[in-house]
């Protein structure tokens, strides 16, 4: 049975597209460039805010002077509404409460920026607590790079073969290569089960129940 869970954040534990797509509209908007739809954000996610906005952009993601200023806009507007409409995915805190009981330890690592992760898990999940929560930081590559997920397992004193990776889309199943850990996707994310198998997943998960019998059969 593995020790340590690494979860992603942005698809995985939370919902957070409405919040994140509201907030890159408002900035489009703003400097007067057509909105997306909240389906097309689904596909914009995943690999930091700046992929983010650059997505967003689409046929303008290459300017980088209008890159900055909408990104500016954005993260103004995020910050006061990243936790407006942001919530736990159905069955996420029922099953960290089962994986504390099995005394396995819970950590979140998130391509978004470390100031947004500690009020986002506090409003989803009041009553667990994660060993540790890292968003993006200074000077470690983001994911897909394996570097963090190397990192945050040692610094838990934990091996990669006592860990398993969760994740929800081809940046996770990539970041898990890189890593050399273990990794089980689930499918009420951001990307289709047809996304996920064809990025390389080879354990998807469709509800937390089937997750968790996953992470303990490990």
């Amino acid at each position: 049975m593995k020790k340590l869970v690494i979860f992603d954040l942005d698809g995985t534990l939370v919902d957070s597209i409405q919040d994140l797509a509201y907030s890159a509209n408002f900035a489009l908007e703003a400097k007067g460039l057509p909105q997306n739809s909240l389906e097309e954000y689904y596909h914009f996610v995943g690999n930091g805010m700046e992929r983010l906005i650059r997505n967003a952009l689409k046929d303008k993601a290459t300017d980088d002077d209008l890159y900055l200023e909408v990104r500016r806009i954005f993260d103004k507007h995020y910050e006061e509404h990243s936790n407006d409409r942001t919530v736990p995915y159905p069955g996420v805190e029922k099953l960290l409460g089962k994986l504390s009981e099995k005394g396995i330890e819970t950590a979140v690592l998130s391509n978004k920026a470390q100031r947004y992760i500690e009020p986002i898990l506090k409003k989803a999940f009041e009553n667990h607590k994660f060993a540790v929560a890292y968003g993006q930081r200074e000077g470690i590559p983001r994911k897909p790079d394996g570097t963090a997920v190397k990192m945050l397992a040692e610094e838990l004193g934990y091996t990669l073969e006592d860990s398993v990776y969760i994740g929800d889309s081809e940046v996770d199943v990539l970041t898990a290569e890189n890593a050399g850990i273990d990794l089980i996707c689930v499918l009420w994310g951001f990307r289709s089960k047809d996304e996920l198998l064809e990025a390389g997943a080879k354990e998807l998960a469709e509800n937390s129940d089937e997750l968790f019998d996953k992470i303990v059969s490990l």
